[in-house]
């Protein structure tokens, strides 16, 4: 028999049917506004721990080549690839004479496997890309050398000058004079409308840095993404260097009338009207990420900085110099300290486009630890001079002597600000002709130099930051020469980074690696590498490109090889 689905009503109820039907409704509606009842809900499964990465590369892609391929490639050659990213992602092609929309930073979590400069080779042929290169964060200083680098900084019992002011005065940088100048028409006075970008530590709350100078809207963490850049003190490296190096900058004291500094602090600024963009890039100021060095440069060009004031150090490195390239095309500044305590001038100072500076002392003379070389163009006092002292969980009040071309690099910064703000960016602009801003600069730089008996200008640059007769220098009428471009190959690279003749390491490179039949090749392959094993190991580099001694037992690179990857380290031993 069949039965029907439909529902049975009793006869009795049938007259009652309809406001049951109403009770029921409202009861649905009374449960639809009560609050509604917890449904099981499946356990939140754990997050799942990203793998760090072991070590990154950089790497240049042809013009043709896109980003699905390398990560095709990267994802064939190695197990654990953590990222694959622009290295700078805002870049537009169209725009891009430098390339730098097509570099890419690579970061993989396989254990490493011998030297990462052979797993750059293989990377590159595997994809024949342009370029591949390590993305390192380690110190050029090896562990024997780092004792003596502390002994170099220290000042041996000598005492530092009484007066906080006195790298300001008229036996100096002359800033006291300088800031009774009058501005042009449309000048301005204490670099008034500049902004400085600062890669270094970060900031911290200390009355010689002004909160006020700081533009915390565009500032930038590359130590702890996400994060203000304020420096958080307390590791291992150079904590509170930011702070120190930033009050050189921007501090906004003033002179007594008999001789040192009044409030708000200790120190007086170089440029105390001007807008600092701190950008967090490192702990220690020789042992920097080499794509995060590159990226601070890159955003210094998004925020629109006039200068940017880098007081770090580390090797060479193709995206960093693209970076400077292509800040120096569009009027930005780029300062860089020459180097502390290892002799050699470092990258990013041994870059054409770069301002490398040296240090002084209260003598006039050249401090000991700088660095020094035909790549130094400046030098400005770097020997105890006064700075701000960060300190935790407070404002800071306290400042100290400290020594480097750290302090050095902030003062000709701070210069800079100053003589953009004096003649005005229109003035400067139009004085330019086919130079940038940056030439023009070093040019005035250059020629109000003050230099003191006795300089050795092809060590320590054109002599010593006067900043009242930089301001005189009249700017002149619009260059129309032709501007070259930078020099920056390997040859020419090492040559500044040892001070040596470029024709003398042409000649001993062809030495090292076996007199090849094709030089240039072998440069554009191994060319990073080179310059790489030359800053980790000066002496050994320099003692390399020598010929042969009659009756030695080794080649002059044997001491290079251990050193080297497989393929620079077989290119060596194939040298007579």
């Amino acid at each position: 028999m069949h039965r029907s689905s439909a529902p049975i009503v009793l006869p009795f109820l049938a007259p009652l049917f309809p406001a049951l039907l109403l009770l029921l409704l409202s009861l649905a509606a009374c449960k639809r506004d009560a609050a509604p009842v917890a449904e099981p809900v499946a356990a939140t499964p754990a997050p799942v721990a990203q793998p760090t990465y072991t070590q990154g590369y950089v790497v240049e892609l042809a013009p043709a080549q896109t980003q699905a391929e390398l990560r095709a490639v990267v994802d064939d050659m190695f197990d654990t690839v953590v990222s694959v990213e622009p290295l700078f992602p805002d870049v537009a092609a169209a725009d891009d004479p430098e390339g730098l929309s097509r570099i890419y930073r690579v970061r993989v979590g396989d254990a490493p496997q011998g030297n990462a400069w052979d797993t750059a080779y293989a990377l590159r042929d595997r994809g024949d890309f342009a370029q591949v290169e390590p993305d390192s964060e380690d110190t050029l200083v090896e562990a024997q050398k780092r004792s003596a680098v502390t002994a170099c900084l220290g000042d041996h019992g000598v005492p530092a000058p009484a007066d906080p002011a006195w790298s300001l005065d008229a036996n100096h940088m002359a800033v006291i004079a300088a800031r009774k100048l009058v501005p042009p028409p449309g000048g301005k006075a204490l670099g008034e409308g500049v902004r400085i970008c600062h890669p270094d530590s970060g900031w911290t709350d200390h009355v010689d840095l002004d909160s006020g100078r700081i533009d915390r809207t565009a500032s930038l963490n590359l130590m702890e993404p996400g994060v203000d850049a304020r420096d958080p003190l307390g590791y291992k490296g150079n904590p509170g260097h930011g702070t120190k190096t930033g009050s050189v900058l921007v501090s906004d004291g003033g002179f007594g009338a008999s001789g040192g500094t009044t409030a708000p602090g200790k120190v007086t600024g170089l440029a105390p009207k001007a807008t600092v963009v701190p950008i967090r890039t490192f702990n220690s100021v020789i042992r920097v990420l080499d794509s995060n060095t590159a990226r601070a440069v890159r955003h210094a060009t998004k925020a629109q900085c006039d200068v940017i004031s880098m007081s770090l150090g580390g090797r060479a490195f193709f995206g960093l110099e693209r970076a400077i390239n292509d800040a120096v095309r569009r009027d930005i500044i780029v300062v860089n300290a020459a180097g502390n305590c290892i002799g050699m001038v470092v990258a990013p100072a041994s870059y054409d486009n770069a301002i490398a500076v040296g240090a002084t002392n209260a003598d006039n003379k050249p401090w000991k630890g700088s660095s020094k070389g035909r790549a130094v163009d400046i030098s400005a006092p770097g020997e105890d001079v006064y700075v701000a002292d960060a300190v935790a969980g407070r404002t800071g009040v306290e400042a100290s002597p400290g020594n480097g071309t750290s302090f050095a690099t902030a003062a000709v910064a701070g210069a800079a600000a100053d003589w953009i703000a004096f003649h005005g960016r229109a003035r400067i602009k139009a004085a330019q002709g086919s130079l940038t801003r940056r030439d023009l600069f070093v040019q005035a730089l250059q020629a109000s130099a003050r230099v003191p008996p006795d300089w050795d200008s092809n060590r320590y640059g054109a002599g010593i930051l006067d900043l009242e007769r930089l301001l005189r220098q009249p700017l002149g009428s619009p260059r129309t020469q032709l501007r070259a471009p930078p020099q920056d190959d390997t040859v020419n690279l090492l040559a500044r980074t040892l001070d040596r003749e470029p024709a003398d390491v042409r000649a001993g490179l062809q030495r090292m690696l076996g007199a090849p039949v094709d030089f240039n090749a072998d440069l554009d392959r191994y060319g990073p590498e080179l310059i790489d094993l030359a800053m980790r190991d000066p002496e050994a580099f320099e003692r390399a490109l020598q010929p042969p001694q009659p009756g030695a037992l080794q080649a002059p690179a044997a001491a290079l090889k251990p050193k080297a990857s497989r393929a620079l380290g077989a290119r060596l031993q194939a040298a007579p």
